[in-house]
C-alpha cells in the first residue's frame, strides 16, 4: 500500500504533484496507471475532504480514470495523446505558479520587514530598497497578463513545454536583455515573450533579480518601470 501523510492541499493538482514528487516520477513521463492508483487510495482512505472541495478532486480522479482507460486501448491515431498532455500542461502550469507565489510572498515578508503597518506603500531600505512599489501590484499586472492569455485559447504552451525552458534559461535571457537596454518599462518586456508558461518564468526571474539587488523596480506615472544595475568591476 502507498501511504501519504494527511496535508492540506490547495486542490487536486497540489495532490497530484505532492505525489509525483513522493514517487520521484517524471513530470514529463508519467505513468498514468500508478499514478491514478496512489490518488484514488489517498482519495479513499481520507475522511477530511470537505464537501465544498469534494467535487473537484472526484472530477480529477474521473478525468485520470478516463486517460487509464483510453492508454488501455489499441491506439490506431494520436487522438489519445491529447488528453494526457493537457494533463501534464495542468501541472506544469500550477507547479510554476506555485513557486512563483512562493518567490512573491517571501519578497513580501523581506518588504515588510522594513515597513510600519500605515506606510506600506513608501520606499524600504536595505536589502529590498530595489522594490519601490508595492508587492501586490506586481501580481496584480502577471494576472491580467495569464488572463489575457487564457482568453487567446492559445496552445503554444505545450510547445514550450516539450522544449522544456528552464527557469535558469529565461533568466540568462532576461539579464541579456537588460544589458543591451537597461531600463524598460514590464509590459515591454512581457512583450518580447509569446508563450505563458515563459512568462512565468520570466516574472520568477524579475523577483530574483530583484531580491538579489540587480534590478530595481519601481512606480512612475502609474507605470513599472524596471531598470538594470550595472555591476561596477
Amino acid at each position: 500500500m502507498y501511504n501519504v501523510n494527511l496535508e492540506v492541499f490547495q486542490g487536486p493538482l497540489d495532490l497530484l504533484l505532492h505525489l509525483i514528487e513522493k514517487m520521484e516520477i517524471d513530470i514529463y513521463n508519467i505513468p498514468i496507471a500508478r499514478l491514478t492508483e496512489s490518488y484514488l487510495e489517498y482519495i479513499n482512505n481520507n475522511d477530511e475532504f470537505s464537501l465544498e472541495n469534494a467535487e473537484e478532486y472526484i472530477v480529477m480522479a474521473a478525468t485520470l480514470l478516463h486517460i487509464k482507460s483510453k492508454n488501455l486501448l489499441p491506439k490506431f491515431e494520436d487522438e489519445n495523446i491529447g488528453d494526457e498532455e493537457d494533463l501534464v500542461q495542468q501541472l506544469l502550469d500550477y507547479k510554476n505558479y506555485k513557486e512563483l507565489s512562493e518567490k512573491l510572498d517571501n519578497l513580501q515578508r523581506m518588504r515588510a520587514q522594513f515597513l510600519d503597518k500605515e506606510s506600506a506603500n513608501i520606499e524600504v531600505e536595505g536589502s529590498v530598497d530595489s522594490l519601490r512599489i508595492p508587492s501586490t501590484k506586481l501580481l496584480r499586472a502577471m494576472e491580467n497578463i495569464l488572463r489575457s492569455f487564457d482568453e487567446k485559447d492559445s496552445e503554444v504552451s505545450l510547445i514550450s513545454y516539450r522544449r522544456e525552458v528552464s527557469f535558469e534559461q529565461v533568466k540568462e535571457e532576461l539579464i541579456h536583455k537588460f544589458r543591451n537596454r537597461p531600463k524598460m518599462h514590464f509590459y515591454n518586456l512581457v512583450k518580447t515573450y509569446s508563450q505563458k508558461n515563459e512568462i512565468v518564468l520570466m516574472f520568477m526571474g524579475i523577483l530574483t533579480m530583484i531580491k538579489e539587488q540587480e534590478l530595481l523596480c519601481v512606480d512612475k506615472d502609474g507605470e513599472i518601470i524596471l531598470e538594470y544595475k550595472l555591476k561596477e568591476n
